[in-house]
């Protein structure tokens, strides 16, 4: 875990190109570069968005088990779970 300062992040634009900067930097962005300070909230909405995965392993297991108890169920899916997130 990191520790120390926080930086400070400014959302800042010009035209329809929108930046986080730190402070200091879009201090002196907006005072020679022509930047003006903008809401983060613009910034949030230009950001590309994650893709989202269907998540199938929960159907093939229930399609796979029709005949298992619900703790093997419960298990594959944990296993599912577990491989998933360490793919990552």
């Amino acid at each position: 875990m990191k520790t120390g300062k926080l930086k400070i992040m400014k959302t800042i634009k010009k035209g329809n190109e929108i930046s986080r900067v730190e402070d200091s930097q879009a201090e002196n962005m907006v005072r020679m570069g022509g930047w003006e300070y903008c809401g983060k909230e613009e910034w949030k909405k230009t950001r590309k968005s994650k893709s989202v995965k269907n998540q199938t392993s929960d159907l093939e297991v229930d399609e796979i088990s029709d005949n298992l108890s619900d703790k093997k169920k419960r298990k594959l899916r944990k296993e599912n779970k577990r491989k998933k997130y360490e793919s990552k």
